[in-house]
């Protein structure tokens, strides 16, 4: 099960209970938070691809916007017609299908990766491992030994034979929009409304008391939208 609780004393999770089983610290409701882990390769989910693409495909459109607004502005509708006769959509297409190729390329590179989702009373944290990551790894992911260096005070424990790469902490009072995925065991989180800030992979077993955790910590935020909306309890 996700829920566990959590050792100040050995930095350690545990099983719901009054004491730690490790050092036999005592243990709080406070303490209590959803933890698992997934293992996920990014060429194949989508939402590595919709990372670069939400950033990619804007630039595109607005060099055609801006292509086809100075055409208008020098030559009417003869200038875009002769802006489009001479190739320029396909050029897009082109500079479209090796952006593609490229996204491609370096998800390939960056291989297998190992992530860690925690919910606790602070917040939505990502903890992303990589098992002895070589350069490549970290180039194709744009960082370098030094920028994952300063992760190494992070408050949890290091996990042996892993690096720490990446690290998301999104505190409760600052997202904005929640979205549960069923049919994809996923939930999306926005920070503003209109920008997914975290996409977390839920195991299918563990959806369900994942959701609940999330929608019992929404509540002191009125203003936060979770959709889809939680139907209320018919009373029979």
């Amino acid at each position: 099960m996700p829920l566990v609780n959590y050792c100040k004393k050995c930095k350690t999770e545990t099983p719901i209970g009054e004491t730690c089983p490790h050092c036999g610290g005592k243990l709080t409701k406070i303490g209590e938070q959803i933890s698992f882990g997934v293992v996920r390769r990014p060429v194949k989910d989508w939402f590595a691809w919709n990372q670069v693409l939400r950033i990619g495909l804007p630039v595109l459109m607005l060099v055609l916007i801006i292509a086809v607004t100075v055409e208008a502005i020098a030559g009417g509708s003869e200038g875009v017609n002769a802006l489009f006769s001479q190739g320029f959509f396909w050029t897009l297409l082109g500079v479209l299908g090796v952006m593609l190729l490229l996204i491609l390329v370096l998800l390939y590179i960056q291989g297998a990766e190992r992530v860690h989702y925690l919910f606790d009373k602070q917040g939505v944290w990502a903890r992303t491992y990589l098992p002895d990551p070589s350069d490549l790894q970290l180039y194709s992911r744009f960082l370098t030994s030094q920028s994952i260096a300063l992760l190494e005070d992070d408050q949890r424990p290091k996990l042996e034979g892993l690096t720490l790469i990446r690290l998301i902490y999104i505190p409760w009072q600052e997202v904005r929009r929640v979205r549960i995925w069923h049919q994809g065991f996923t939930i999306l989180f926005f920070k503003p409304t209109f920008w997914q800030a975290l996409a977390v992979s839920c195991p299918i077993g563990e959806m369900t008391e994942v959701e609940e955790y999330i929608r019992k910590k929404m509540k002191r935020f009125k203003k936060v939208k979770v959709q889809p909306i939680e139907k209320p309890i018919k009373k029979k």
